[in-house]
């Protein structure tokens, strides 16, 4: 029951940011006025098996950062990473080999993502962080999932952020699963970043997002709009 009610939450959440996103919209263009860009705080949890951490911080950066530009550049949403923790202490075999798609839905529902739940953010409320969660293996040929609404976090197979495995190493995959959490489905265009499938190093999906696309990423309740301005285009600032 907890996570029906955290997606009744996470729902009406949705609809007072989209609300007041929309409101600033309207009040933008009759005003004619400009907003900087809106941000999105991310943090990354990884996991630990007994060999050790899985990967560093520095692996996950150029993720990360890919993340950032993507979404600046199609979405005009900043990715401001808060926060990258290591969790020491050796994890459970089903937090580091979850399951994916609904079959981790039912183990949130069981509790089965309780060891790395109890190191997330407090969940629920406009401009919390999602958090990335590094995982060992994702079972079936899935390297990243979201729960969308129903979760403020994702996880994502470490081999993703393995420079020196090509046929592993994507970085699209973080910004993709960022998109899911902020409720965005998944689209036919190859081109898109939400195109279900990528395979590297040949096969990688595209980045790019419709305007509906870009609407939706900032009506999130994660999504935390810019300070809107008189400045006349080309005089925008930087936060």
């Amino acid at each position: 029951m907890r996570n029906f009610g955290v997606t009744a939450k996470a729902a009406v959440t949705d609809l007072v940011a989209g609300g007041a996103h929309l409101g600033e919209l309207v009040s933008d263009r009759l005003g004619d006025r400009q907003g900087r860009d809106a941000v999105l705080r991310v943090d990354v949890l990884i996991l630990s098996d007994r060999s050790g951490p899985l990967c560093t911080e520095h692996d996950v950066r150029p993720a990360l950062e890919r993340a950032d530009a993507i979404l600046r550049e199609q979405a005009g949403i900043r990715v401001r990473t808060v926060s990258v923790r290591v969790i020491t202490e050796p994890a459970p075999a089903r937090a580091l080999d979850p399951r994916a798609n609904q079959r981790l839905l039912l183990d949130d529902i069981k509790g089965n993502t309780e060891f790395f739940r109890r190191h997330l953010p407090p969940a629920g409320t406009i401009g919390a962080p999602v958090t990335v969660v590094v995982v060992r293996d994702i079972d079936g040929r899935t390297t990243g999932c979201s729960l969308g609404m129903t979760a403020d976090w994702v996880i994502c197979q470490r081999s993703l952020f393995d420079a020196g495995n090509p046929a592993g190493y994507d970085e699209t995959v973080l910004a993709h699963e960022l998109g899911h959490a902020l409720n965005l489905p998944h689209h036919s265009d190859r081109q898109n970043l939400m195109f279900p499938s990528s395979s590297p190093p040949q096969g990688l999906r595209g980045t790019q997002l419709k305007p509906w696309q870009r609407l939706v990423l900032n009506a999130n309740r994660h999504t935390v709009p810019g300070v809107r301005t008189d400045a006349p285009p080309g005089q925008r600032t930087e936060l």
